[in-house]
């Protein structure tokens, strides 16, 4: 859209002074060619003004004028309409609910929701989701509560206190969810940008290097940068334009202000804009400065956040396997003398559980900082598009399959369920409940892999290409910084780096220039031949891109700039490492937790239950056999859960939990990232479900034979 604009505003501008030129100019030319005097002719152009016959051709001209721009304005428009739009059903009903009842949320709160709204780009205002939580308080929660006490005077109309507050308690974790939903958008939002801004001040030192011009290394990152930070650069890029800011350096300290909490960011902004007033070597060690700062702030960041993590890991292990396993076991004794139905251990475990967990998980991850960008490798031809992977060259869609193939084992499950369930009262249900639960975590683990699998081969090719670029880059620099020309520094370079997958990129160049002809700036960068064709990187490309600018000012500058890249690169890559190792203790431990131990103690879990419902509905019929009327023996044949249900809930709650712990492992390691979540979370479920159908049956093997001979 803000090419649009531009466009627009050019052809306007033209037609504009091409039309005053044609229909009022009078040069001195003219008027010595005629020999009339400049006042005379000015005389005659006012009572021309004042004629009907010039009035309606001032309005033909702005009809014309209209006309010329009016295909690309419309657009402009129209994209401007489409963006003011609300998108989301949460957006719609913030808007439809302020119309209804419009609630004022006082001035701080007010405050906080216009940074939280503005900064996520939502479009709706503080009132909206205040009246949203006042409706949704009105019609869900408030005629909850008097169904419930209605059931408490009437004792048989109305909902149930247990369902009723169990219900409750689920539509109170919704209404703060509604409540809150701008600030955890916030969160997501500055995890998703914060990941990038490493990536854009070295962007702009790379290219004010070269030429120290802040707006220039401003758009040649909003270039070079996607997703919602490249949206925020060129925004910015249009308020300059505009005239809302007097200068880049006034936008550019205007919304470093939005990230108070990534202090390193706004220490290397401030250092970026000083460097302008500096000369010479002065200049180059600030601009370098700035990248040390913003690279060593990110890893004492880091470092603070693995340890802040220690006690929320503490507390997952406690609320995902001790408090489940601790409830589980006891619940068949529970079922037995409160009378206790399943539903309320699903509702419990399946549903109350996980949202507890989810909540809490979000909240760590608020205090997680922004370290890197994860590689874009949308310009990669090797790439299927979205919902879909490649198999044999063509772009299969992944859902079909793995749709097919769980309802297939969930439909073996089913028919073995249906065939015990006609044996008669000795019905268990064991195996065909463990295939229903494999098909559920079959398909939807089969879909995540397949979505994801070679997106991720496709990315550690390109990583391991971008790391390897700084090391070819400083080959050449340095070839370059001893007087060899170009094409024998190539030469030299790729002997050097023979070993390396990036050689190629080299290799082509060179062959571009002998063969062809080419310069150097071609080579890399030719329409059809150009090497960087080859590497669909947008690293590399920009960082080729400010070599071929250095190039223009001289080998030397050229070698510069090739060395300086070179360390930035490596200095990224080696505090990457940092980061990683300094969180691999947090993240082993979470990938065993999801991995093995928690499907691991479910499967154990099940059967020790399995074994507790065996033992009371076989003390309660010898009870009954021996004519005895002892109360609390004959209620032990009366158990309301099955080892079917048994074994649903728990493994319903296994499968949630992957999904929960695969989110919270890719949170910690990469940030926002869909494609890094969804493959977590696809092996969590398919390792997690064979661990738990081989503790499940090993240890019932082993134990239900003994517990019979006992009894």
């Amino acid at each position: 859209m803000f090419s649009h604009y531009l466009l627009a505003k050019t052809l306007f501008n033209q037609f504009y002074n091409y039309i005053e030129k044609q229909s009022f100019s009078c040069t001195g030319a003219t008027l010595y060619k005629y020999n009339v005097a400049p006042c005379n002719i000015m005389a005659k152009q006012d009572k021309a003004k004042d004629s009907p016959a010039n009035r309606q051709r001032i309005t033909e001209r702005e009809k014309r004028i209209k006309q010329l721009i009016s295909r690309e304005y419309k657009i402009y428009q129209e994209e401007e309409r489409q963006a003011s739009l609300p998108r989301t059903l949460y957006e719609k009903a913030c808007n439809k609910s302020e119309k209804i009842i419009k609630a004022k949320p006082d001035a701080k709160t007010k405050q906080k929701l216009d940074e939280a709204i503005e900064f996520s780009h939502l479009k709706i205002t503080p009132e909206g989701v205040v009246s949203l939580t006042v409706v949704y308080l009105l019609l869900v929660i408030i005629p909850t509560l008097f169904l419930i006490i209605l059931n408490i005077v009437t004792t048989k109309v109305g909902l149930p206190f247990g369902y009723g507050v169990t219900a409750l308690m689920l539509e109170l974790f919704f209404l703060f969810y509604i409540y809150v939903y701008p600030f955890n958008l916030k969160k997501r939002y500055e995890m998703s940008v914060g990941s990038d801004v490493v990536t854009f001040v070295i962007y702009i030192i790379m290219f004010m290097r070269n030429t120290p011009s802040l707006e220039g290394a401003v758009k040649f990152a909003a270039e070079h940068i996607t997703g919602d930070l490249g949206y925020e650069l060129k925004k910015l890029l249009w308020d300059v334009e505009v005239g809302n800011y007097l200068s880049m350096e006034d936008a550019i300290l205007d919304y470093s202000k939005k990230w108070t909490k990534n202090r390193p960011f706004i220490e290397s902004v401030q250092l970026v804009i000083t460097s302008l007033r500096q000369m010479g070597p002065k200049r180059i060690e600030m601009l370098d400065e700035a990248v040390n700062i913003i690279l060593d702030g990110n890893r004492e960041q880091a470092r603070d956040f693995n340890q802040k993590l220690k006690l929320p890991v503490t507390i997952v292990n406690a609320l995902g396997i001790i408090l489940p396993v601790m409830g589980l076991v006891m619940f068949p004794i529970i079922a037995v003398f409160l009378k206790v139905e399943a539903m309320f251990l699903f509702v419990g475990y399946d549903v109350i559980l996980p949202i507890v967990l989810y909540m809490i998980l979000t909240n760590i991850m608020i205090i997680r900082p922004a370290t890197f960008s994860r590689i874009d490798i949308a310009e990669n031809p090797d790439v299927p598009p979205e919902g879909k992977f490649k198999y044999r060259g063509k772009n299969v869609p992944a859902w079909p399959i793995a749709l097919i193939v769980g309802i297939i084992i969930i439909a073996v499950g089913m028919f073995l369920y249906v065939d015990e369930l006609s044996k008669g009262p000795s019905f268990e249900g064991i195996v065909p409940a463990t295939v229903i639960v494999m098909g559920i975590a079959v398909g939807f683990g089969l879909y995540f892999i397949l979505l994801t699998n070679q997106r991720l081969k496709v990315r550690e090719q390109t990583k391991q290409i971008e790391t390897e670029f700084a090391e070819a880059l400083f080959q050449l620099g340095s070839q370059i910084s001893g007087g060899s020309p170009i094409e024998i520094s190539l030469e030299n370079s790729i002997e050097r780096i023979k070993t390396l997958k990036i050689r190629d990129l080299f290799v082509k160049a060179l062959k571009n220039m002998k063969l062809l002809g080419f310069t150097f700036e071609k080579a890399f960068f030719d329409e059809n031949y150009g090497a960087v064709r080859y590497y669909p990187s947008r690293l590399i490309k920009s960082i080729m891109h400010t070599v071929v600018e250095s190039s223009r000012k001289g080998v030397n500058t050229a070698s510069s700039a090739m060395l300086s890249v070179s360390r930035y690169l490596k200095d990224l890559h080696k505090t990457q490492e940092d980061i990683k190792e300094s969180l691999s203790e947090t993240l082993n431990s979470l990938k065993f937790q999801g991995f093995f131990l928690t499907p691991m103690i479910s499967g154990v879990v099940a059967t020790l239950a399995i074994i507790i419902i065996r033992i009371l509905r076989q003390l309660g019929t010898q009870s009954a056999s021996l004519g005895s009327d002892v109360p609390l023996l004959s209620q032990f044949a009366e158990i309301s859960i099955t080892p079917f249900q048994f074994i649903l809930i728990v493994a319903i709650y296994m499968v949630e939990s992957s999904f929960i712990l695969g989110m919270f492992i890719n949170s910690i390691e990469n940030g926002e990232d869909p494609v890094g979540q969804k493959s977590e979370t696809g092996y969590t479920l398919l390792i997690g479900s064979i661990v738990f159908m081989a503790c499940l049956f090993l240890t019932l093997a082993v134990f239900a034979p003994l517990i019979s001979s006992l009894m």
